[in-house]
């Protein structure tokens, strides 16, 4: 069990365990006696009758219009239903529960008002693995109001859950696990629909998706310059060092080390770009996952509400401060690097692809058939890579550049956090997808070859390949042994 025992958020290793392994939470009494404390505090100030966002006005241009106190219990309610518009599939679970843990690190900050209350019941949520079904998008608010009201309005029994691999009307799942409807008190409607923790929360997902991609392209990138027997040379550290990229040596390492120690003391033929450039296109990927790393590990720490609740410092008076914490363009920004990078390593594995299935270059029959000219052989799976890069090349193009008028104009930039991760993880998709068709010609290549592969974890790589995926000898349908390989990397163990 891990105890939630400080109000300066997360740490990442923490947020894996309970996010991904379901590891149960508690919450110190004394940090819920301190979110007690600053609730006192909020409601003592709301009693002057000063104005409050969300609380005693209305929401985005209305903010203007004052709520009159009859109306403000009814508000906080209907915050989390009248926003709830999203469509597509849903999102991952990891993602709904990631964001969920997000909220609740953030209130136990005490700066948002929440009361204790609610931490506790969204801290049991969680232990109960309460799995709320939130649409993908697409959202045009600005910060994450409707995705959080879809997750949150769950917790008054509106909207749908996934319990026990059912989806549920969320006052059903309520009922079937024991447990009363929420009634958000003052601010906490509001609070619950602000801040931007599905941005950190798609941050991580999708990082850990490209870190597994990325391993295996370079695993793919090294099977191929062993098969065509080409020069390991550009791998060479001290080749690499002369560019000073520490990313791009770290891929030149892990190259070599799947090539085998020998590898450098072969001087052959320069190969074509696509297969010397993996150290500075895979490396460039490898960075901007760090980068992605480091702003989601940031956000970890930090309070992206709107608006929070301060004390008076200095000239400072104490009061509600509205805050832009909810705009996760830095996140957005480094989901699009990532992607911009992923598009270029699909580049690679459709140019190695094509190279291969060219005996001018390979040494092996043309198109990898064992017959040329009476069989097909490889053909088919390059000709389903190019459409996979040609789609990720159009995703590409970034959604952060957009900025749209909503609500009569009070939200007139928008981040796009969800259009810029679902189009990432379409792209990861595709990546997998060309992966496990170049794979499957690498077998191929590997069988033509006839020989063993001295690179004994690549030679271990094309054994465990062979497993699933049969010789073309004569020709059939490929796509039964894509989809073996592409559940092969899904799995993560190639």
């Amino acid at each position: 069990m891990i105890e939630l025992d400080r109000y300066d958020g997360l740490d990442l290793s923490s947020y894996r365990r309970i996010v991904l392994d379901g590891e149960q939470i508690a919450i110190d009494e004394g940090l819920l006696e301190h979110v007690g404390r600053r609730r006192d505090d909020l409601l003592r100030h709301l009693e002057t009758g000063v104005s409050a966002y969300g609380v005693t006005t209305g929401l985005g241009y209305l903010a203007s219009e004052p709520v009159g106190q009859a109306d403000q219990p009814a508000l906080q309610r209907s915050l989390l239903t009248a926003r709830a518009s999203g469509l597509g599939s849903p999102l991952p679970s990891e993602v709904v529960r990631g964001a969920m843990l997000l909220r609740l690190a953030g209130f136990l900050s005490g700066f948002p008002g929440a009361s204790s209350a609610l931490c506790r019941f969204l801290a049991d949520r969680l232990n109960d693995g309460w799995s709320p079904l939130v649409p993908s998008g697409p959202y045009g608010a600005s910060g994450e109001i409707g995705p959080l009201a879809h997750l949150f309005q769950t917790f008054i029994g509106e909207g749908f859950v996934e319990l026990d691999g059912e989806r549920l009307p969320a006052q059903d799942a309520l009922a079937r696990s024991g447990v009363e409807a929420y009634d958000p008190g003052v601010k906490e409607g509001v609070a619950l629909l602000n801040g931007s923790p599905f941005a950190t929360a798609l941050g991580v997902h999708l990082g850990d998706l490209a870190e597994r991609l990325l391993d295996q392209a370079t695993v793919a990138a090294a099977l191929a310059v062993a098969v065509v027997r080409g020069a390991a040379r550009p791998f060479a550290p001290r080749v690499l060092a002369l560019g000073g990229d520490d990313a791009e040596q770290r891929i030149g390492t892990r190259l070599l080390e799947l090539l085998g120690s020998a590898a450098l003391r072969d001087d052959r033929p320069q190969p074509p770009v696509s297969f010397r450039v993996a150290p500075q296109v895979h490396g460039v990927l490898a960075r901007a996952l760090d980068e992605l790393g480091a702003t989601v590990e940031r956000r970890l720490v930090s309070i992206t509400d709107s608006p929070v609740f301060l004390d008076a410092e200095r000239d400072d008076p104490e009061g509600l401060y509205p805050t832009g914490g909810f705009h996760a363009i830095d996140v957005t920004l480094r989901l699009e690097g990532v992607a911009l990078a992923v598009a270029q390593v699909t580049n690679l594995v459709e140019k190695r692809l094509h190279r291969l299935l060219d005996a001018r270059f390979s040494g092996l029959p043309e198109q990898l058939a064992r017959r040329p000219g009476a069989q097909a052989g490889a053909v088919s799976l390059h000709k389903a890579v190019v459409g996979l890069a040609a789609e990720s090349r159009l995703l590409a193009a970034p959604a952060s550049v957009h900025a749209l008028d909503t609500s009569t104009g009070q939200e007139d930039v928008q981040a796009f956090t969800f259009l810029a991760a679902d189009r990432l993880e379409a792209m990861l998709g595709n990546l997998e997808a060309a992966l496990a068709c170049e794979l499957v010609a690498l077998r191929q290549a590997a069988h033509l070859r006839d020989e063993e592969l001295a690179a004994p974890l690549l030679a271990a790589a094309v054994e465990r390949l062979a497993e699933i995926v049969g010789p073309i000898d004569e020709d059939r349908t490929l796509s039964p042994d894509v989809e073996r390989v592409r559940a092969l990397l899904h799995s993560g163990e190639l």
